[in-house]
């Protein structure tokens, strides 16, 4: 099972080892199309809709997809995150690149 981060973290690559072989297939299918909703998901990946529901909320827990709709049904999107913050690159790296 994929160790617990903060929603906001979203998922890395490396995170699709750590899950179950049904909600990385959830997760892989979304990653695919974009977005879905519970019954779109069972269909495609011929799972009771149940079943899909209850991987799509175990995934929104993790924070790795987010849940959209208000009042009608949910539509599930991934949610990348970043492996590292962004650097910045050494101060002067330009200048000894062009040999100044």
């Amino acid at each position: 099972m994929a160790p617990e981060r903060p929603s906001s973290a979203g998922f890395r690559a490396s995170d699709l080892l750590m899950l179950s072989p049904a909600e990385r297939r959830v997760l892989q299918w979304l990653m695919r199309r974009g977005s879905g909703s519970v019954r779109e998901v069972a269909e495609w990946l011929e799972m009771p809709e149940e079943e899909a529901g209850s991987r799509l909320d175990a995934l929104e827990k993790r924070g790795y997809v987010v849940a959209e709709g208000a009042g009608g049904p949910k539509s599930y999107q991934p949610k990348f995150g970043r492996s590292r913050p962004a650097r910045k690159p050494p101060s002067g790296i330009w200048g000894k690149l062009d040999g100044s």
